[in-house]
């Protein structure tokens, strides 16, 4: 007598779909945070020291060297380079997240460029517009990679980071923008005020996802270490 098992209607198997080529190997897990760690020191301490912002408000007489225009803050340029690698290798190949980081970095980079550019060519407002836009988008591609994160160890805490990075870095420039506004109407002081409630915001959501970071070197539900891609990459066929 056939058992009940074999009288039940067979049900649809779920199988991964075979993926012809290899996977390239992503950094493993403690040499991204390692590199997250050191990208952050620079990131975080150029946006206040030097004063930057303040050699932009006094012209190139308050400029650490006499003569020279003022900068954009080129050591946090230099963190955020590192922060960049450091999350390209940490989620490379990962979907719609690792895309994200490809985009808002490569327009971090330019932003940061244009920044430099403009403020040798002595563009003063052009030149600060382009800083807020490289902090914005170092902050956003800081922001996919902590999505994806998020998205894999399904962690409430690195999850509230997430939210915390887009709120603090809009919020930001938002803030910038209004400053740039103030100056273009001739309330220069109001104005760089603003700049610098901006520049705290940037920092708060640097910080922010410092922690985010800290998360990501603290939690074990990630497997292998980003050795391997995870098993989210590879979507299930039901055929």
């Amino acid at each position: 007598m056939s058992s009940p098992d074999a009288l039940r209607p067979a049900s649809k198997v779920v199988k991964k779909r075979a993926i012809s080529g290899s996977i390239e190997p992503r950094w493993p897990k403690p040499r991204v945070v390692r590199w997250m760690e050191i990208g952050a020191i620079p990131a975080l301490a150029g946006l206040w020291f030097p004063d930057w912002l303040g050699s932009f408000r006094a012209g190139s007489a308050g400029s650490l060297l006499p003569g020279v225009p003022a900068l954009p803050p080129l050591l946090t340029y230099v963190g955020a380079v590192i922060l960049l690698i450091a999350c390209y290798q940490g989620i490379k190949n990962m979907g719609l997240h690792f895309r994200g980081v490809i985009v808002s970095g490569a327009l971090s980079v330019a932003s940061a460029v244009a920044s430099l550019a403009t403020a040798l060519l002595g563009l003063e407002t052009a030149s600060l517009l382009f800083t807020g836009l490289a902090a914005f988008f170092a902050s956003g591609f800081l922001w996919f990679t902590i999505g994806k994160v998020a998205e894999i160890s399904q962690e409430t805490r690195t999850r509230v980071t997430w939210w915390l990075v887009a709120v603090w870095a809009s919020v930001a420039l938002g803030v910038w923008g209004g400053g740039l506004y103030a100056m273009s109407t001739g309330a220069r002081e109001f104005g760089f005020t603003l700049l610098r409630t901006g520049v705290l915001m940037f920092t708060m959501a640097f910080i922010a996802a410092r922690y985010g970071v800290h998360c990501y070197k603290t939690q074990t539900s990630i497997g292998a270490g980003f050795r391997s891609a995870p098993d989210d990459q590879f979507w299930a066929s039901a055929k």
